[in-house]
């Protein structure tokens, strides 16, 4: 075999490896949120509004890989469970910033320890050698390809 098919081979076993463990970390997810009542696309939704607290729609758009119109629907599902509510923003009128309901902090706190506690059981066969490491690497991969859109 000549040297760039092993390179393209090597490179490939790469990408196969992390799409797999990707997979099994998304199946892994929706396992664990099953009995939240949110499907993977709406838990995603809710958790940055709990991490960040109060966020521009745009800025939610920009922390999870969810379509405009898909962000829309998620957003009015959970208005519609009253754990969110919207505001405007008092300077300019078409800003509207998304934070949680008193419902929706209790709520959160219900399922996120929970939730964590079980990533951080995945994660836990990494030393922090290892994941520091797997970290960079990612981020890495992750520029690399952001710059060649």
């Amino acid at each position: 075999m000549t040297n760039h098919i092993i390179e393209d081979k090597k490179a490939l076993k790469t990408m196969i490896i992390l799409f797999k463990a990707h997979q099994s970390l998304v199946e892994f997810i929706k396992k664990d949120i099953k009995d939240t009542g949110f499907d993977i696309n709406e838990f995603s939704v809710f958790e940055v509004i709990y991490h960040k607290e109060k966020l521009k729609i745009k800025d939610i758009k920009e922390k999870v890989l969810i379509a405009n119109s898909s962000l829309s629907y998620i957003l009015n599902k959970l208005k519609e469970k009253a754990l969110i509510k919207s505001e405007e923003s008092t300077k300019d009128k078409r800003i509207k910033y998304i934070s949680l309901t008193e419902k929706g902090k209790k709520k959160a706190l219900e399922i996120f320890p929970k939730h964590y506690n079980n990533l951080k059981e995945i994660l836990n066969v990494l030393d922090d050698k290892e994941t520091n490491n797997l970290n960079k690497a990612l981020k890495k991969v992750g520029f690399n390809a952001k710059k060649r859109l």
